[in-house]
């Protein structure tokens, strides 16, 4: 779920990460943060140095066209520099951000690839991608803004402070007063705004889900005519999300602008008196002023625009933070340290005293010391009515999500203590929604097993019964599905899935309404593929048509998370019971 507020251990952490950038990329990190800062102190805090020595030897009349010229030329040759050393700043700039914007995606993406399933289901996937888009992209804001707006500006100030010191120790102390003025003033004002702004990204969070869902959702939008209903649902998160966003502009507007322009210019005005009043109090040659003034001029300049640096800095950090927020905590199914390889041999499976309570009602058990012993290569069928238990059987038998207490064992191996990538080498699963991505058939068929060649593909559809489609489309097996499959038909999108499994040839088949999505001809011809796909294997098939299960060697019922009943469909039919009881109605022979 979106968190409302950001903790302070998301920003450490974001911190860390960053912070791991620029010590991996340590020789572009300083060529990047203080060749722009050296070249600034060139172009803007020499120059009035060498005027002032044009002003004084004016003044005092004792200067040449040559001495004058040369004082020009210098100049010109600082700015000239400075303008550089920018340039090389900045060409270090995009070294550091090529590398670690590659490696902080990469990041982003194995850290949100590598939770639990849970984890997806209590968060939108429009969020999610804004966030795990926003942890790179805040990395490339914060060090342009740290580059260019921070330390730019502190080495110059330093820069000034040095010079201003020759002069007298009372003029950049004076300065100082004003520096620290505008901090103390500031700094109540912008620790208000950052709440604001933590609340605006929540909104903003809240706003790209919803957005997301209804796009994901289109079908059951248009079926429903539901348009207006998901605007006027969309319309309350955007008006959230602007209103916080008006709110949050308008108090920086108008407590921290409102603030520090009166401020700023104070300083100036004040700066150019201070400039005239040293002058003539310390009897320093007249092209003092000149620097003086200067240098208090850029300085304030400086802290005015210190609400945009700290705004940079905390929209940087915030939009990141919101990431590291959902990663903070291990995810929930982790390997072990020091977790083996599964090794798989007769393909049994046990569950011992299995008990299990789902995240949303911690308090009661769904399962409650369940057994089941499943032989190698049996072919059991899981039915019973919806949430009796049987798709939480599978989700724990693939780790999607641990049991409580208890254990679950292939070949005698806890799964827990195996890596969760081998475990799942060693099963098929075909869920019902079939699962594509928008790329080409091929692709999608060969996830299966990627080193498949198109013979290998072509044979695999051809058993499921999905080359009859493939073969007549204009690109065929390198036509785009879309996105989830949508081009395809939903018997289509099951062939597919079919098909790709066929192809992993994985010793347990795990199938949840693999033929749902299927009409009565075409789930005829792919029974064919099923039992080639089950053959030589351990199944388990979750079915709510019992006609595509009867066959299997052992039917277990569930219900309320617990078996009921456990046999073969002759045996099951005969007794009386609720297999009976769901075989009589979906036969015809009882019509309620």
């Amino acid at each position: 779920m979106d968190n409302k507020f950001i903790s302070k251990e998301a920003i450490i952490q974001v911190l860390k990460e960053y912070g791991w950038q620029y010590k991996k990329n340590k020789l572009n990190a300083i060529l990047a943060f203080f060749l722009p800062a050296i070249g600034v102190i060139f172009t803007s805090f020499v120059p009035p140095l060498i005027v002032a020595k044009i002003i004084n030897e004016l003044a005092a009349h004792t200067y040449s066209v040559n001495q004058i010229s040369i004082y020009i030329l210098t100049l010109g040759g600082f700015w000239l520099l400075g303008e550089m050393l920018w340039r090389a700043g900045y060409y270090f700039m995009i070294k550091l951000e090529v590398a670690s914007l590659a490696d902080l995606n990469n990041k982003a993406f194995k850290k949100l690839i590598s939770r639990d399933y849970d984890f997806y289901t209590n968060n939108f996937v429009g969020s999610l991608i804004k966030k795990g888009m926003a942890f790179p992209r805040g990395f490339e804001n914060l060090t342009e803004t740290l580059a260019y707006n921070v330390i730019t500006n502190v080495f110059p100030i330093i820069f000034a402070f040095i010079i201003l010191w020759q002069y007298s120790p009372l003029i950049p102390f004076t300065l100082l007063f004003w520096i620290l003025l505008t901090i103390v003033i500031a700094v109540p004002i912008i620790r208000r705004r950052s709440k604001m702004v933590a609340e605006r990204h929540e909104a903003e969070s809240r706003m790209a889900g919803n957005f997301s869902d209804s796009m994901t959702n289109m079908l059951a939008i248009k079926s429903f005519a539901q348009e207006e209903a998901e605007q006027k649902t969309f319309n309350k998160h955007v008006n959230s999300y602007v209103t916080k966003y008006r709110d949050t502009y308008n108090y920086q507007n108008l407590n921290f602008e409102g603030v520090i322009a009166p401020i700023y210019v104070i300083t100036n005005v004040f700066g150019l008196f201070m400039a005239f009043y040293f002058t003539i109090k310390l009897n320093l040659p007249v092209g003092t002023m000149m620097v003086v003034y200067s240098y208090y001029s850029q300085i304030a300049r400086i802290f005015w625009e210190i609400n945009r640096v700290y705004r940079n800095v905390e929209s940087s950090l915030g939009a990141a933070a919101e990431f590291t927020e959902l990663t903070l905590h291990d995810p929930i199914v982790m390997d072990k340290p020091k977790a083996g390889k599964m090794k798989v041999t007769n393909s049994d499976i046990i569950f011992e005293d299995v008990k299990f309570t789902y995240e949303r009602n911690k308090d009661e058990l769904f399962l409650n010391n369940f057994n089941l012993e499943i032989k190698g290569n049996q072919k059991i069928g899981l039915v019973g009515p919806s949430g009796g238990g049987k798709t939480t059987v599978t989700k724990l038998l693939l780790r999607f999500v641990d049991v409580s207490d208890g254990e679950i064992s292939i070949d005698g191996q806890d799964i827990r203590k195996v890596t969760q990538k081998s475990l799942r080498e060693a099963i098929t699963y075909v869920p019902q929604e079939p699962l594509l991505f928008h790329r080409t058939l091929f692709e999608n068929i060969a996830y299966g097993d990627p080193k498949a060649t198109l013979e290998e593909v072509t044979e695999a559809s051809k058993l499921a019964h999905a080359h009859e489609f493939i073969s007549v489309l204009p690109h065929g097996y390198d036509t785009l599905v879309g996105e989830r499959g949508i081009k395809l038909s939903g018997g289509q999108r099951q062939r597919v899935a079919i098909a790709r499994a066929l192809l992993k040839k994985s010793p347990i088949i795990v199938l949840d309404e693999a033929t749902s999505s299927l009409d009565s001809e075409s789930e005829k011809y792919i029974q064919d593929g099923l039992l080639e796909l089950m053959k030589d294997k351990t199944a388990l098939v979750i079915a709510h048509r019992l006609s595509t299960i009867k066959h299997l060697d052992r039917i277990l019922v569930l219900d309320q998370g617990r078996i009921i009943q456990d046999g073969s469909h002759d045996e099951l039919i005969k007794q009386p019971g609720l297999y009976a009881k769901l075989w009589s109605h979906q036969s015809g022979e009882v019509l309620e």
